[in-house]
């Protein structure tokens, strides 16, 4: 079932692009990130009473210790939204498809330096390739004029975006002994919501532009849903198979993408975007890759 987890997960996440594309042309990106908190809170809290699952009993004593780490985490995956959704609603569909290697090069920043894990060849050839895959899809062939212009300024946004998502998984794995993982994505996805509702400064930020339509509504449902069920589907299914199936079932979402691109959107994908994506992914696996002890002479 973890297989099946991983692959539902990718493919549910290689929507996000499509999802902002129907919600924009009604809210600004404000709006749409604490929409996709909100309702992802909503199917969170289905999900609790379909399984009759209740707080564990020291939840209160776990939320005293470590608020700290919640209110880390939910402020992370806000500014990881904010810039994705922002970009997204500039950009085309699939540009997202870069938040993944940033989030892999931070992580594996983060285990080296505060979890003092071993670097080897293989995360060391890993990172070079996610940087030299992100330059290349960010570069796409342009003139120095032109890159250094708008696609210059949306991947930033997605390495913003890139390093808020890392940051949040490094504050789940702060509070995973501490708590079940729906809950904690409860409380960060709630106090996420809470923070995205103040950012809005004008009543045309909250009002949408016009009546949004049935593929509005329905983009909403199915982007908190993915941000909910997604998240407790990821955590379901990382001990059920292999670190190395792990990196390499989640980077597919990025050829979803690309392909909802082509077809809902008609976004045109050059050489320049297949070569770096295909960079990028060979180095999430290298990255994740647990080469086998040697054999001893």
């Amino acid at each position: 079932m973890g297989y099946v987890y991983l692959m539902m997960v990718a493919l549910f996440f290689s929507f996000g692009g499509t999802c902002v594309k129907m919600i924009k042309p009604y809210f600004d990106p404000s709006m749409i990130t604490f929409m996709r908190f909100f309702v992802g809170v909503l199917w969170l809290l289905l999900l609790k009473a379909v399984k009759h699952q209740s707080f564990r009993s020291d939840f209160r004593a776990s939320l005293r210790s470590h608020w700290k780490w919640l209110i880390f985490g939910a402020l992370s995956k806000f500014a990881s939204y904010m810039a994705e959704n922002t970009a997204l609603s500039i950009g085309v569909s699939y540009g997202n498809i870069l938040v993944q290697p940033v989030q892999m090069i931070l992580m594996t920043v983060l285990g080296a330096t505060v979890l003092h894990e071993a670097m080897n060849r293989y995360k060391w050839s890993g990172v070079v390739l996610c940087v030299s895959g992100i330059l290349l899809i960010s570069w796409n062939g342009l003139s120095l004029d032109a890159f250094l212009g708008q696609n210059l300024a949306l991947t930033l946004l997605y390495v913003l975006a890139g390093i808020g998502a890392g940051l949040f998984i490094f504050a789940q794995k702060k509070v995973a002994d501490h708590f079940d993982i729906l809950d904690s994505n409860l409380c960060m996805f709630a106090m996420a919501a809470a923070v995205s509702f103040l950012v809005p400064v004008s009543q045309s930020s909250v009002i949408p532009s016009a009546m949004p339509d049935v593929r509005c509504f329905i983009a909403i449902l199915f982007f908190g849903f993915v941000t909910g069920i997604g998240f407790y589907l990821n955590a379901k299914a990382i001990p059920l198979v292999s670190f190395q199936m792990v990196a390499l079932l989640q980077s597919t979402m990025v050829f979803f993408s690309l392909a909802w691109g082509i077809l809902f959107f008609h976004e045109s994908i050059t050489g320049w975007i297949i070569a770096g994506t295909l960079m990028f992914v060979l180095g999430i696996f290298l990255i994740q890759h647990r080469p086998g002890k040697q054999p001893s002479a």
